[in-house]
């Protein structure tokens, strides 16, 4: 079975990351170029030095960056996401079949797109949001890609630990609220991670407050968008997956 859903999972991630670059090459993108040009301007006001940066030979062009770059890095970042996905879905799905939990395996994936969109996506980006070029500090670029990994690590740890408890009190509380104590943990400790982490604010004077609220935005969906097309290939696709021709056949099979 794990074979299988992980071969689904590089399907739907090879779907997500198409999906992907399309969006970014539409909406994003154009909100790239603005920023560019807002870094040329603000790059061109700080002297002989700045000067010699701004010119220096690029490696590759901006057409090569936003297509074929851009689309290389979106396919392989989502088919990376999808395979992952796949393991993590397997799992929760012979611990419930372990613990004699029948569910829909289809609501389960669902359920896990959504909630890795979430964990893995919302919760580090709204932390530390996306940044155009020409904001941030070149000198802090480790420091912040440091603290944005250290948050997914975290916010991916702690709702690991928030399931487990959730299915462990299952069958004590009840299912709505075991799910309710595991969110309700969740949300409790995330900010506790957060507050620890250091934060950023190196947006220059003067910069589009439009342009940086825009692009943050168009990150933030098109993350949205890309577990929604994984979510949605794995609930069409996991029955076949799953060698069963209903979830009702699934669900019996393991009662």
């Amino acid at each position: 079975m794990e074979k299988r859903l992980i071969g689904l999972g590089l399907g739907a991630g090879a779907l997500a990351g198409i999906a992907t670059f399309g969006f970014t090459r539409v909406k994003i993108a154009p909100l790239i170029d603005v920023a560019i040009g807002m870094e040329g301007v603000h790059t061109h006001t700080h002297g002989p030095a700045a000067e010699a940066h701004e010119h220096e030979p690029e490696v590759f062009s901006r057409a090569v960056q936003e297509n074929i770059g851009a689309a290389v890095g979106s396919v392989m970042f989502a088919v990376i996401m999808g395979a992952l996905f796949a393991v993590a879905l397997a799992v929760l799905l012979n611990m419930l079949r372990n613990r004699r939990m029948p569910a829909d395996p289809r609501t389960v994936a669902a359920l896990g797109a959504a909630g890795a969109f979430c964990v893995v996506s919302a919760v580090p980006l709204l932390t530390y949001p996306a940044s155009p070029p020409g904001v941030g500090d070149d000198a802090t670029v480790g420091a912040r890609t440091t603290a944005y990994l250290v948050m997914i690590a975290g916010s991916v740890a702690i709702a690991c630990a928030a399931l487990t408890v959730g299915l462990a009190l299952r069958t004590r509380i009840g299912g709505w609220p075991s799910a309710v104590a595991a969110t309700a943990g969740y949300l409790v400790a995330v900010p506790l991670v957060a507050s620890v982490l250091p934060s950023f604010d190196e947006t220059p004077h003067g910069f589009p407050a439009d342009v940086l609220a825009d692009f943050r935005l168009a990150s933030l969906t098109n993350q949205a968008l890309l577990w929604l097309v994984i979510g949605s290939t794995f609930a069409c696709l996991l029955p076949r997956a799953l060698r069963t021709v209903t979830p009702e056949e699934y669900l019996r099979a393991h009662r």
